[in-house]
């Protein structure tokens, strides 16, 4: 804890410019040390468009709108998980195909298809259908509605709901981003997920922008699981953000997590 609490005060004595910025590719290289698991995972995606920024370098739009390319690994001490797809934009319409396959220690692969459909009533209504193949078990169909409320030029609420063909999961996520002036920017979000056979889960965030390079955040969820760290941009380009995490209830699971991200 000592150890990260020097790394946080170190970033947090940065600051930055408060011009937009836009990229073409982003990706993340990140590794998570728990008691009870490690990770490595590594993501990538790529715009054929540039993607503009609202302030800070890690936000942007709450409804994407530019066609992209994308794939990710990851590994732990259970096995590892790929998965690569891509989006198409055309006029009012959206297309995307995806394909993730689940490679555990033990057990049988598994693999899921996904076919998706969607259509912009107005640059900020969007619905969409994706269709799921399950290779190990039952198909089904999701369908997502997404909202974007613009507050100003660059503060929104954007909500989306999505529920699954037999309304067995429904889910509402909600963001709110606003920018408080001054070069200092908050962000605000969470998730309630309603399940038929499950208990129902929720989780919150926040993150407070010094600058837009320089943030901390906070997480909780329904089960007390909470994390907490700070994020920096040693330029445009290249971000480190650091965190530690663990249970309201069992204090000895502990977790340190880091993450480069590269965007350009």
């Amino acid at each position: 804890m000592k150890k990260l609490a020097i790394i946080i005060s170190g970033l947090l004595l940065s600051s930055a410019a408060h011009a937009a910025d836009s990229y073409n590719s982003i990706s993340n290289l990140s590794y998570k040390d728990s008691d009870n698991n490690d990770t490595v995972a590594v993501d990538s995606i790529y715009y054929l468009s540039p993607k503009k920024t609202l302030g800070p370098y890690d936000q942007f739009e709450y409804i994407n709108k530019q066609t992209n390319v994308y794939g990710g690994y990851a590994d732990d001490d259970f096995g590892d998980v790929t998965n690569i797809g891509g989006e198409y934009f055309i006029n009012e319409f959206v297309v995307g195909a995806s394909y993730e396959n689940l490679d555990p220690d033990s057990g049988s692969n598994g693999e899921l298809y996904k076919l998706t459909g969607g259509y912009f009533f107005n640059p900020d209504l969007l619905a969409k259908v994706t269709l799921v193949e399950n290779k190990d078990g039952d198909d089904f169909a999701l369908f997502d509605l997404a909202y974007n409320h613009m507050l100003n030029s660059t503060d929104y609420v954007g909500v989306t709901l999505t529920s699954d063909d037999d309304f067995d999961y429904r889910a509402v996520a909600a963001k709110y981003f606003v920018d408080l002036q001054q070069g200092n920017y908050l962000t605000v979000e969470g998730t309630f997920v309603s399940l038929d056979e499950a208990d129902d889960q929720w989780n919150v965030e926040t993150n407070y922008y010094f600058s837009k390079a320089t943030s901390v955040f906070a997480a909780y969820d329904k089960e007390d699981n909470y994390s907490f760290g700070a994020q920096h941009f040693i330029n445009k380009n290249i971000g480190l953000k650091v965190g530690y995490g663990n249970n309201a209830d069992d204090s000895d699971n502990d977790a340190y997590f880091a993450n480069m991200r590269f965007q350009f």
